[in-house]
């Protein structure tokens, strides 16, 4: 395989704001311009190279290789990225929310977008990395990510709100729960659950839960169920089978069918 990923739970009190830490190997083949497409999933992305060896990233029209330390926001379609050569990555996954719970940062800064993560959270971040870096082992990695979380944490005070609620009631209902309700479930107006997903997530709850919805069907597809577009549709809260694939289209940029036949195309961490 070409891509190998190994996904690890955090701990609590971490796992409110954070979904999996995991490691990461890519273009083991060492393919001379192996190219793939990263399925949004709805989470942020903090990728850290434990070599020297990155992968290539696209910002505005121009490609070049990504930071030591790279945070992937939230995105609404997929993005491409490129190999060189073979690429050891560390990664943390974060729920959006919980950017801000633990850096005092919100997620929207990030947006359809990278950035270098040193530059926006300093020398003391950039210090865990080289810890992290010279680690011996996953286990020890996990630790000292562990012990970094837990101090930002300790250092903000976070308190959980109505978004951390909300965005994990979208997270896990998934099709159950309608936009129109949250506000009702989570004991806020709309207006303010609307501002709140802008500032801190950087999408609205509707964009968010349609992400979530097609989060799911790839989580289906990828199952090694047989394919059935028509109960997958009822399901997953879609009008009709036709409603399915037009969404999925306009997210994947194939139907669901034609999305199958090339899936090796794509990174899909549901």
């Amino acid at each position: 395989m070409s891509v190998e990923i190994t996904e690890y739970k955090p701990l609590p009190p971490l796992d409110s704001f954070v979904e999996f830490y995991w490691t990461g190997g890519f273009n083991s083949g060492r393919i001379p311009r192996f190219s793939q497409f990263v399925m949004p999933n709805g989470y942020v992305e903090l990728i850290i190279h434990l070599t020297d060896l990155h992968c290539d990233l696209q910002s505005g029209t121009s490609w070049g290789q990504s930071p030591d330390y790279t945070v992937i926001g939230l995105h609404t379609r997929p993005y491409e990225v490129r190999f060189r050569s073979h690429v050891r990555t560390f990664g943390i996954r974060f729920k959006p929310e919980g950017v801000f719970n633990l850096f005092g940062v919100p997620a929207s800064l990030f947006s359809e977008r990278f950035e270098d993560m040193e530059s926006v959270l300093g020398r003391s971040f950039r210090d865990f990395c080289s810890r992290l870096r010279e680690a011996g082992s996953i286990h020890q990695q996990r630790n000292l990510t562990h012990q970094y979380l837990l101090r930002q944490l300790n250092d903000n005070h976070p308190e959980k709100t109505y978004l951390n609620f909300a965005a994990e009631l979208i997270r896990k209902t998934q099709a159950a729960s309608r936009v129109e309700e949250l506000p009702g479930l989570v004991y806020i107006s709309r207006r303010q659950l609307e501002r709140e997903f802008r500032e801190k997530v950087g999408l609205t709850p509707k964009q968010y839960m349609r992400i979530a919805r097609l989060n799911a069907i790839n989580r289906y597809l990828l199952s090694g169920s047989k394919l059935n577009l028509g109960s997958l549709s009822l399901e997953a809260g879609f009008a009709d089978q036709a409603h399915l694939c037009r969404e999925f289209k306009a997210f994947a940029g194939l139907p669901p069918a034609r999305f199958m036949e090339s899936v090796e195309r794509f990174i899909v961490n549901v």
